[in-house]
């Protein structure tokens, strides 16, 4: 049985602009985060990824991470899932680019089109690569969820009136 959603780090917190007094764990992380690409280029988990693409996908990301302050060792494994799964849905756009195959019944009527065989993995990926990727906020939405400061004081009607 789970135990619940997993704890925000306080310093996603930070980020975020939630970080009020009552929402903070008070616990420091103790994972040192990855300060520079050099630390992971020769790690396990890049040597696994099958692709050059799948691992500039990698690298790329990793240094967008870094960048940030937020990579730490604990997210490469999932950075490197992202950077497979992301390489495959290009090779399944790559295959997909023939066109498809029509269908034909006894008579020689054209009754439809087959899907290209890429297209069931490539909608599974497509669902990886979006998870995953608002995990580590590569998507415009997850980024804005961190990217916003804490609010401003709102104007009331008496302020705007003199």
């Amino acid at each position: 049985m789970s135990r619940g959603r997993k704890p925000i780090p306080d310093e996603l917190k930070i980020l975020r602009g939630t970080d009020q007094p009552c929402r903070m764990s008070g616990k420091t992380n103790v994972v040192d985060k990855i300060t520079d690409i050099k630390q992971i280029t020769s790690c396990s988990k890049l040597k696994m990824l099958p692709t050059k693409r799948a691992k500039d996908i990698f690298k790329q990301k990793a240094n967008q991470l870094i960048a940030l302050n937020v990579l730490t060792e604990l997210d490469l494994e999932q950075l490197a899932v992202y950077a497979n799964s992301l390489d495959l849905v290009f090779d399944c756009l790559e295959g997909m680019r023939e066109p498809a195959i029509p269908k034909y019944d006894k008579e020689g009527n054209l009754t439809g089109y087959v899907a290209p065989p890429e297209l069931a993995l490539y909608r599974q990926m497509v669902e990886i690569v979006n998870k995953i990727g608002s995990d580590f906020g590569f998507s415009p939405i997850s980024r804005q969820r961190i990217n916003t400061g804490p609010m401003e004081k709102e104007e009331t009607i008496e302020d705007l009136l003199g």
